[in-house]
C-alpha cells in the first residue's frame, strides 16, 4: 500500500510540472503578438483598418450579351422610353410532306404559327398585350441592323395575335397569315421573323421574356401542309440560320437575337452604369499596396460606390448587380473580352432602385485574396458589376466613377492582419 502511495504522489508532482511549463509558456511574448495566437489563443491578433483610393481604372461597357448569344429574346415595350423587339430565323423550309410512304409537294396549308416560350418569372403583362410579326428578310449584309430595323413596317406584317395576361404564361402561338408563308414555301424562300409587343390599351410597360435557342427554349414554326386531309400531321420546322455562309458559328450567333429600338441614352459624365438596354457593364481594375496583397491575411474587403439617382426608366422598381471576379490575364487588352472573362460565381450581391441614391457597398475579399504577388497567370486584380437581370430588364442602375469628386469616388476598404513566421531556429 505505501509503495503504491508513493507513485501516485510522483505522478502528480510530475502532472503538476507540465501544467505549470504551460502556463509560463503562455504568458511569453515570444517576440511578437503574430506567434503567441498560435500557442495561446485567448490572445488577440491586431486588425489594421485601412480605406483608400484603390481602383485605378474604372470604365462601362455596353453589349452584354453580344448578338445571337442571348439567354432569351425578352420583347420589351415602355411606350416611348423603351422598345426591345426579337428576329428568329426559318431559312429552311420544307417544301414536301409525306403521304402513303412517299413525298408530296406542299400547294396549300392552313394552321400556320410560331410558339414562343414564355419565361414566367421575368414576364411582366398586365391588361392585354399584342404580339405582331413582320417579314424581315433582306438581302443586306447580316451585320446590317439599321436595313433589318427598317422592316418593321405595315407592308412587311405578316401575323399577329392578342394575348389577355393570363394568356402569357408557359408558352404562346402567334399565328402567321397562311398565304405569305405559303408564298415562302412554293418559292424556296427563307423566312425571317422579327416579333414586337405593344400594350393593346394604355402605357402599361410590357415585358415578354421568350425563350431563345442559346437558352435551350428554341421557338418553333408549325402549320398543317395538307389542309384537305385531316390524316396527315402538323409540320414542325425548327429555327436555322444559313448566312452568313462558309461560317457556321457566325450563322449559328444570327438564328435569333434581339434588337434595341429605343432605350435611355447612357451617362455622359463617364458615369459607371451596370443593367440598361442595350446592357452595360462596369469594369473596376484595383492597385493595392503589397504591404496588403502579399504580407498580410485579408480579413475583409468592402467596394464602396456612391449611387446616382437614374429615374429615366422604372425608377421605383429595384434590380440586383453582383461583383464577378475577372479571370483573363495582364495579356488580354481589350476590356470588353475582360469583362466576358469572368468567375462562373458571383461573392455579394447588391439589390436597390435605380431612382435612389447615396452610399452603397459590395463584400469583394474573395477577389482579393487571389491578387497576390506569387500568381504565376498574372490576371487582372479587377472585377466586373453585372445585373443579374442583364439583358432582360431595361432598369439601369449609375454610380460615380474616378472621374468624379473625391467624396464620390469608387474607395476601398480592407482589414487585414499583418503575416508572422515563426518556428525553431
Amino acid at each position: 500500500m505505501d509503495v503504491q502511495l508513493g507513485w501516485r504522489k510522483r505522478a502528480r508532482a510530475v502532472m503538476l510540472a507540465f501544467l505549470g511549463a504551460g502556463v509560463v509558456a503562455c504568458s511569453e511574448d515570444l517576440e511578437g503578438g503574430a506567434a503567441c495566437p498560435v500557442l495561446c489563443p485567448g490572445q488577440d491578433v491586431v486588425v489594421q483598418d485601412t480605406t483608400f483610393d484603390a481602383v485605378a481604372l474604372d470604365t462601362a461597357l455596353v453589349g452584354f450579351p453580344a448578338l445571337g448569344l442571348d439567354p432569351s429574346l425578352p420583347l420589351i415595350w415602355r411606350a416611348d422610353t423603351v422598345d426591345v423587339r426579337a428576329v428568329v430565323r426559318f431559312d429552311s423550309l420544307p417544301s414536301t410532306f409525306v403521304k402513303n410512304g412517299g413525298d408530296s409537294t406542299i400547294t396549300a396549308i392552313d394552321s400556320a404559327y410560331v410558339v414562343l416560350v414564355v419565361k414566367d418569372t421575368t414576364t411582366v403583362v398586365r391588361g392585354q398585350v399584342r404580339i405582331d410579326v413582320y417579314d424581315v428578310d433582306t438581302t443586306a449584309a447580316d451585320s446590317s441592323l439599321a436595313a433589318i430595323r427598317a422592316l418593321f413596317r405595315d407592308d412587311r406584317l405578316v401575323g399577329g395575335t392578342t394575348f389577355d395576361s393570363a394568356q402569357v404564361k408557359d408558352s404562346v402561338k402567334v399565328f402567321l397569315n397562311n398565304g405569305r408563308l405559303l408564298q415562302k414555301i412554293v418559292g424556296k424562300q427563307r423566312l425571317r421573323l422579327g416579333f414586337r409587343a405593344t400594350s393593346v390599351a394604355g402605357a402599361r410597360p410590357i415585358t415578354v421574356d421568350l425563350g431563345s435557342v442559346d437558352g435551350g427554349e428554341s421557338p418553333f414554326l408549325r402549320f398543317d401542309p395538307a389542309p384537305a386531309d385531316t390524316a396527315i400531321k402538323a409540320v414542325t420546322v425548327s429555327p436555322r440560320s444559313k448566312t452568313p455562309p462558309n461560317q457556321p458559328a457566325l450563322a449559328l450567333d444570327f438564328t435569333d437575337y434581339s434588337l434595341v429600338f429605343a432605350a435611355p441614352p447612357p451617362p455622359s459624365d463617364g458615369s459607371l452604369s451596370v443593367g440598361g438596354m442595350p446592357a452595360r457593364r462596369s469594369y473596376l481594375r484595383f492597385d493595392i499596396p503589397a504591404r496588403i496583397l502579399d504580407s498580410a491575411t485579408v480579413l475583409r474587403a468592402t467596394l464602396i460606390l456612391t449611387q446616382k439617382p437614374n429615374r429615366s426608366v422604372l425608377a421605383r422598381d429595384s434590380v440586383t448587380i453582383v461583383p464577378q471576379l475577372v479571370t483573363a490575364g495582364n495579356v488580354v487588352t481589350d476590356l470588353y473580352r475582360s469583362s466576358i472573362l469572368i468567375s462562373a460565381f458571383a461573392f455579394d450581391s447588391l439589390r436597390v432602385a435605380p431612382g435612389d441614391s447615396g452610399i452603397r457597398t459590395l463584400e469583394i475579399a474573395t477577389a482579393v485574396r487571389q491578387w497576390n504577388g506569387t500568381d504565376v497567370f498574372q490576371s487582372q486584380r479587377a472585377v466586373v458589376l453585372r445585373s443579374t437581370m442583364e439583358a432582360v430588364s431595361a432598369i439601369e442602375l449609375q454610380f460615380y466613377s474616378t472621374e468624379a469628386a473625391p467624396s464620390l469616388r469608387p474607395r476601398l476598404r480592407v482589414n487585414y492582419a499583418l503575416r508572422s513566421s515563426f518556428g525553431i531556429p
